[in-house]
């Protein structure tokens, strides 16, 4: 499993991102507690380059997830989140990482 913290090129956190075994990038969105296929990122991570890719073990992408990393503006994003909340091919945290992620 490939983790990565994504940072804009201001070195913003902007996404928790998962490479699975076929190189598909997968996001976390906090707005609707999964990861989704990014193919917007997928483009950077292989060709374009502009963010930056740290990898991360998963304690590391569990606390960034739990930090907030991840959260779009409802307003400013609505119809991408709409997208999201329909998406039926969203990885659940348990899949990713084996287990639920405790926010206590």
């Amino acid at each position: 499993m490939n983790l990565y913290l994504v940072r804009n090129p201001e070195g913003v956190p902007v996404w928790v991102a998962f490479e699975s075994d076929e190189k598909h990038l997968y996001t976390y969105v906090q707005n609707t507690g999964k990861f989704h296929l990014n193919a917007g990122l997928h483009e950077d991570f292989y060709f374009d380059h502009t963010m930056r890719y740290e990898p991360v073990d998963q304690q590391a992408a569990e606390a960034a997830i739990l930090s907030g990393v991840g959260r779009r503006d409802e307003r400013a994003f609505v119809h991408i989140i709409e997208r999201y909340r329909r998406d039926l091919e969203a990885l659940s945290p348990e899949t990713v990482f084996g287990h639920t992620l405790n926010r206590s």
